[in-house]
């Protein structure tokens, strides 16, 4: 039986991100797990933290049958590492797509830094009691608004059972030098790289999966 695959959406995102790399998986008859993590895009976020997208994802990993491979995506690499210091008999392989990686005890603020957590928080005022942050830094209509709650949930997990997955990166190296999470995410893959993990990258923007499906596909599928 071939390893089936979960795939963690990146902030504001939802599963369309994935949907040319489930597309290609399908046609190799691999079944893909795609959730759409709680909160996202509806109106009242005040009750959502990283927590209940930990929780989302664990019912499937609890639920499948069989260890199962993990790609995740941006923000969902935050997801991700919890996932890994809680299931290591569980994973198969896991796979970070230009993803933060936090460090144990970290939350996203914790890498963004003290500039980008400001300007978080001074959304209060678009924000109102709802706690949605609107998707300002993206332009396809897909996007939605994303819990702040998420944002400033640290991680805690065991760093040795994170290393013991072997896990890999992929970097993406041709972003929008002016996106606001560029040097942030460039800054995470040199702290990957000073690890030596397994490290590739790809001449492409933020999105892979739909500029580069072929590369990252074979990333994902090459042990």
């Amino acid at each position: 039986m071939k390893t089936g695959w979960l795939f963690i959406h990146g902030g504001w995102g939802g599963p369309w991100q994935w949907n040319p790399l489930v597309k290609r998986l399908k046609e190799q008859q691999i079944t893909s797990f795609t959730p759409d993590f709680p909160g996202m895009g509806v109106m009242d976020g005040r009750n959502i933290n990283l927590y209940d997208f930990i929780e989302h994802a664990s019912r499937i990993i609890e639920e499948y049958k069989n260890p199962l491979n993990i790609a995740a995506f941006s923000f969902g690499g935050m997801t991700a590492t919890a996932l890994a210091g809680k299931y290591t008999d569980r994973i198969n392989r896991l796979v970070y797509i230009d993803a933060f990686v936090p460090e144990p005890g970290q939350a996203f603020i914790d890498i963004a830094g003290e500039k980008i957590t400001r300007q978080i928080e001074s959304y209060s005022d678009v924000m109102g009691k709802n706690n949605m942050i609107p998707p300002f830094f993206e332009t396809d209509a897909r996007y939605r608004s994303h819990p702040m709650g998420t944002l400033f949930t640290a991680v805690d997990y065991s760093e040795k059972n994170l290393l013991s997955l072997n896990p890999v990166y992929i970097e993406c190296i041709e972003k929008d030098p002016l996106w606001t999470f560029t040097p942030i995410l460039e800054k995470t893959a040199g702290r990957i790289r000073e690890n030596k993990w397994i490290f590739h990258t790809l001449k492409s923007d933020h999105m892979p999966m739909y500029s580069h499906r072929e590369e990252l596909y074979s990333l994902l599928t090459t042990e």
